[in-house]
């Protein structure tokens, strides 16, 4: 996994997420996140772009929920933009659209169920 940022203005930040998010990312002091952000990191609005990434393991699933702890209780905001289909479908079977905001503009608009009216 690479973290790039993509736009900055002091309060809030978009974030590239390119490859694999796997638990080779991850360790007990490693903290991709704050690492590129710095200290106050996690009281920023983040929006990670994740078209790019096309694999997200259980650790990659952990990361985003302790992410958006972390930052909802700095008083920032954790938003999902574009993920790629594959890491959509994860996200959603997981359910986890129900905990964090997942922005994916490029999808179709939700059709109707019902008959004609």
């Amino acid at each position: 996994m690479q973290l790039s940022i993509a736009k900055d203005d002091g309060q809030s930040v978009q974030i590239a997420v390119t490859g694999r998010v796997t638990q080779n990312d991850f360790g007990p002091i490693h903290e991709p996140l704050a690492q590129l952000l710095g200290p106050n990191a996690y009281a920023r609005k983040i929006r990670l772009d994740l078209s790019d990434t096309n694999y997200l393991d259980s650790s990659g699933v952990g990361w985003l929920l302790t992410c958006h702890k972390r930052i909802r209780e700095a008083g920032g905001k954790l938003s999902l933009h574009n993920p790629h289909p594959t890491v959509a479908n994860l996200l959603h079977v997981l359910r986890l659209e129900t905990v964090l905001d997942i922005e994916q503009p490029d999808a179709a608009p939700p059709s109707s169920t019902g008959g004609p009216t």
